[in-house]
């Protein structure tokens, strides 16, 4: 029998414990730890998009962290972390347990401040176990006292509900019970904010693109494009910059729809996308001419000189050969798997050009011609003839931040609420007040007790102050 008892005893804990698979998905997304591991992962994504900067081209990586790195960044989408699948990812666990955690508490909470309102009486003895109470006796009947006592807390904006009974009057008092629900708002202005960089994350993007004057740029996911119509820099008397500037025009359908000049902080907003003016240098990938001589290899005297603007096929004077400049690169590399030439950076460390050679008509030869290292390649196979690349006329480019935000709104909205939520929990405060008065032979003695939730000092003197007026003889 005991046998029997003892089984019975342990199962009945045991079958308790047990939980569905839905209950354990609740619990994993309502736990702490997963609030903190979250958060501290956000913080450490966050710390890396801070010190890799983000949507920048890829020489400007090539050039801070070299070819293994750069390769490890791109692959990993940290060049654009915020946009990647896996931070939409991070920001959702986080949404869901937000959700799953307001759920948890608020309706409680809720349920618990409507029941603190007394529907009858209470224990007096309630009054003394309060941290600030005060007793009191007036003289007075009980209804005068009582009108005066409601007539003070209802003047410092308390609400006031009272119930009698034989032997004496109730009182409750209070106010500052939104002040409760101030975290709960912050809950829900995070889950605008992450909701708003969720939708920023799968249907925005941000990106950069190098435009050169008169060239135009095709707008991602958008129906028109933007032609770069002018570039300037504005300068102060003493030869610093003041500011640079692009005047774009936006083409829709061939059209030319709007023209704005942009500068920094000034950006052109167009169906949902912004353009920041956000840098502007000499292009590493092309340039307006090139200075091309022919040298004999023998002697190295320079025979003559041609310029060969980009795209541009020229003859060389006093030659049989013509060449046409078709490629440039102003710090050159070579990936000698892919076999490509590309710019470690674009700052013009080792500027190089790339060339069709014609001898009579016909394609002979396309040498790069190093600026620094004249002759270290033959330029013309068989010949006595060589090339050098003399120097050449940069062309500036402007370079363009686009932004598609389709949760930005989302973003401030929850953002202003956050404040409000804050105000909420630092700044409003629940106030409540039990309050007994019975009458006695000669006065009517009244108990005064109240709890705070939070500044505990604050509400101590104002409860003094109360007490302070309630013992004055000064009518209501």
């Amino acid at each position: 029998m005991r046998a029997k008892v003892n089984k019975a005893a342990v199962s009945e804990p045991a079958r308790k414990k047990k939980k569905t698979i839905p209950a354990k998905i609740w619990s994993f997304f309502n736990s702490l730890k997963l609030t903190l591991g979250v958060l501290l992962t956000l913080a450490i994504v966050s710390i890396i998009g801070t010190i890799i900067e983000q949507n920048k081209p890829i020489e400007d990586y090539l050039s801070s962290y070299g070819p293994g790195w750069t390769k490890v960044i791109l692959s990993m989408g940290l060049d654009n972390m915020f946009h990647t699948w896996w931070f939409n990812a991070i920001a959702g666990l986080l949404t869901v347990n937000i959700i799953v955690c307001t759920l948890e508490r608020f309706p409680p909470k809720w349920k618990s401040l409507l029941n603190q309102v007394p529907r009858g009486k209470f224990s007096p003895r309630m009054i003394d176990n309060c941290s600030h109470n005060q007793t009191m006796h007036l003289t007075g009947g009980l209804d005068a006292t009582a009108e005066k006592v409601v007539g003070i807390f209802k003047r410092k904006k308390y609400k006031v509900v009272s119930h009698k009974e034989d032997d004496g009057l109730y009182l409750y008092a209070w106010k500052g019970t939104i002040g409760r629900f101030g975290s709960d708002v912050v809950h829900i202005s995070l889950l605008l904010i992450l909701i708003g960089a969720i939708i920023g994350g799968v249907y925005g993007y941000k990106d950069f693109r190098l435009v050169y004057e008169g060239g135009t740029m095709q707008v991602p996911d958008a129906d028109f494009k933007v032609r770069l119509d002018k570039f300037w820099i504005d300068y102060y008397e003493n030869g610093q910059i003041r500011q640079y500037n692009s005047l774009l025009t936006v083409m829709e359908d061939g059209k030319e729809v709007l023209q704005k000049q942009i500068w920094v902080n000034e950006p052109l907003y167009y169906k949902g996308i912004r353009f920041y003016q956000s840098s502007y240098g000499t292009a590493w990938d092309k340039v307006e001419s090139a200075s091309i001589g022919i040298v004999r290899k023998d002697t190295k005297s320079l025979d003559s000189t041609a310029t060969i603007k980009w795209g541009e096929k020229k003859r060389l004077p006093g030659s049989e050969y013509s060449v046409k400049l078709i490629g440039y690169t102003s710090d050159f590399a070579f990936d000698e798997r892919t076999r490509q030439v590309f710019s470690q950076s674009a700052d013009p460390k080792n500027q190089a050009v790339n060339l069709e050679v014609y001898r009579n008509g016909k394609l002979i030869s396309t040498p790069w011609l190093f600026l620094k290292y004249p002759g270290i390649f033959p330029a013309i196979p068989d010949s006595e003839d060589d090339l050098v690349f003399a120097g050449y006329t940069g062309i500036m480019y402007s370079g363009i931040s686009l932004n598609k935000g389709p949760g930005t709104n989302l973003v401030w909205t929850g953002s202003v609420i956050m404040g409000l939520g804050f105000i909420l929990a630092f700044f409003i405060f629940h106030r409540r007040v039990w309050i007994y008065l019975r009458e006695t032979d000669k006065s009517t003695e009244i108990k005064v007790g109240g709890l705070i939730n939070k500044n505990q000092f604050a509400f101590e003197n104002e409860l003094k102050n109360i007490v302070k007026e309630i013992k004055s003889d000064k009518s209501t």
